[in-house]
């Protein structure tokens, strides 16, 4: 109805005609296609029967005027990725761009720029044109790096979320040799005696880091927290008996799991994980705050066009229900997902929210 109201008040010479870039589209209809078939009637109407209709003005809109066409993709496409060559995020990256370069007829190319917490990928993306030929492959921590140090971009306003297509679902993982089996009982023994629990991390800043902190944040005296170089040696440093239990990925752990080495007690996220699906969520056993995610997702520069939005989604879509892809993800211990940009863009923003309270309420990763 603001549309109507707008229109209304251009009759009565009460408002300013907008530039066409951030008019309502209802009210650019009105301007170029009913205005003047509007004041053609009333021409046509005050003049008389005897009047035939201007030669100017169609009898209906026809499509042409409604609608033009976009031209996409028109050279090949890079797809810019924060993480350096080999691991898992550059080969989910690499599978994706060999799928999506078969889709849609143009080579995609890989381009591998890590560094500075993902920001300098992230901010070459925020510079690019928006005509859908540079995309950015992200992952959950572009949230929270704005709450750790300043970025050069807003990640709300300077990009364009085009689909998720993974996410990878962190567990709460116990040594076996203790004795809990729910989130609750660990809990209640970490705040009963928190000298004598630990918990680790393979990456400072990451949500598994974020969230081994804000498990423990209102615990006195605290808990100590061991950072290991990656999940791997977290695993390590599990089995020796150093550290009581980490947020980590199934991969890092589902061997170690399926021994009985190690415990799964929760997941992270808002639903069970198809990894350990009789696993149930932190929120189901009652301990809230773990909602947002870790996913890796495909991002446009702002302001690129809907319809091209809208094209690389639906490929992307496509791929993500290709069996082959589906399964190369789940060895890779993530969750394929098949997502839509209002979806991601509605989970950024909730996520990033999320992610600033957890970093104030923790006052940020600590280092040992």
């Amino acid at each position: 109805m603001s549309e109507v109201r707008i229109v209304s008040r251009l009759w009565r010479g009460k408002a300013k005609l907008l530039h066409p870039a951030v008019m309502p589209a209802c009210l650019q209809l009105f301007l170029h296609v009913w205005h003047p078939l509007f004041l053609a009637g009333l021409l046509f109407a005050a003049s008389g029967p005897g009047l035939a209709r201007p030669a100017s003005v169609p009898a209906t809109p026809t499509p042409a005027a409604f609608t033009r066409p976009i031209s996409f993709p028109v050279r090949p496409i890079r797809l810019i990725v924060p993480f350096p060559a080999g691991g898992v995020p550059d080969a989910v990256a690499r599978l994706l761009a060999e799928r999506l370069a078969v889709r849609l007829g143009v080579p995609v190319d890989v381009d591998n720029r890590p560094g500075a917490g993902g920001t300098t990928a992230g901010d070459v993306v925020a510079k690019a044109s928006s005509d859908g030929h540079t995309l950015l492959f992200h992952q959950a921590t572009m949230l929270i790096q704005p709450g750790l140090e300043p970025v050069p971009y807003d990640v709300v306003r300077d990009f364009t979320p085009v689909a998720r297509v993974a996410t990878m679902p962190l567990f709460l993982v116990i040594d076996a040799r203790l004795p809990m089996r729910t989130p609750q009982q660990w809990l209640a023994a970490v705040n009963a005696s928190p000298g004598s629990y630990s918990y680790g991390s393979g990456q400072a800043g990451s949500p598994s880091h974020l969230y081994a902190q804000y498990a423990v944040h209102g615990v006195p005296n605290g808990v100590p927290l061991v950072t290991a170089k990656g999940e791997a040696a977290v695993v390590q440093e599990m089995l020796a008996g150093r550290v009581s239990a980490c947020f980590c990925a199934f991969a890092s752990v589902q061997a170690q799991v399926r021994s009985g080495n190690l415990r799964l007690l929760g997941v992270t996220g808002v639903a069970r994980s198809q990894l350990a699906p009789t696993v149930p969520t932190l929120q189901e056993s009652g301990v809230d705050g773990y909602g947002a995610g870790a996913w890796y997702g495909v991002i446009a520069p702002a302001k690129t066009p809907h319809a091209i939005v809208a094209r690389i989604a639906s490929e992307l879509d496509g791929v993500m229900s290709e069996r082959e892809v589906r399964d190369r993800l789940l060895a890779a211990g993530l969750t394929p997902l098949r997502d839509s940009p209002e979806a991601f863009a509605t989970a950024i923003r909730s996520e990033s929210i999320q992610w600033q309270v957890i970093l104030r309420q923790t006052g940020g990763p600590t280092e040992p």
